[in-house]
């Protein structure tokens, strides 16, 4: 239990340096949590990933996830707009931390270390662990809840509400899945790259 808490508090620590900390570039301190997160949850609890029987199925599956979460946040970023008057630009202010690095390595950290980094630890083991601690609805409430809180020191209300959905629909895609993270992966490389690169909301 005090490893648990021990790496959210460390995955706290290291998404408020890479969202608030204004020196460092940000791909850089994202791929260095993200990678030690990965690092200390596998020594805590093993590597999560089961040995694949339906690689193509979940894949499949992936796909058509990262679909309907694009749409999702089309829906929402139309929404949002609409609602706060804020909403744009903080949209805007998201979008443009991709100036920070060449695309082609932007795309790189995104489909190789923080996507499968993000799900292996967020899925993989926080909310693993959670659902087997708290049960079905608290762990699934604690997992996804989490994930939001953690992007609060960015100060950017529509990211942390980004991510809150994001958490929501992959929490909910791993459990669907029974503890099969093939499926959220491809469903969080593709759409990250695909919302963020490839077909940008805004």
């Amino acid at each position: 239990m005090l490893n648990y808490f021990i790496l959210i508090l460390m995955a706290a620590l290291g998404f408020a340096w890479t969202f608030a900390c204004p020196s460092g570039n940000f791909w850089v301190k994202i791929t260095i949590t993200v990678s030690l997160l990965c690092a200390g949850s596998f020594y805590s609890a093993g590597f999560p990933v089961k040995k694949a029987q339906h690689v193509i199925k979940e894949s499949a599956i992936g796909v058509a996830a990262a679909l309907v979460l694009y749409g999702i946040f089309w829906l929402g970023d139309f929404l949002a707009a609409s609602l706060f008057g804020f909403a744009p630009k903080q949209v805007e202010a998201i979008y443009a931390i991709k100036q920070l690095g060449h695309p082609w390595i932007v795309a790189a950290v995104l489909l190789f270390v923080t996507s499968p980094g993000e799900e292996l630890f967020w899925r993989g083991y926080v909310l693993r662990e959670a659902l087997k601690r708290w049960g079905a609805r608290r762990g699934f409430l604690f997992g996804s809840g989490i994930y939001g809180a953690v992007h609060i020191p960015s100060c950017n209300f529509m990211l942390v509400m980004a991510a809150w959905v994001a958490g929501l629909f992959w929490c909910a895609l791993y459990q669907w899945r029974k503890g099969d993270l093939i499926a959220c992966i491809v469903s969080h490389a593709l759409w990250t790259v695909s919302v963020f690169l490839v077909f940008p909301i805004r």
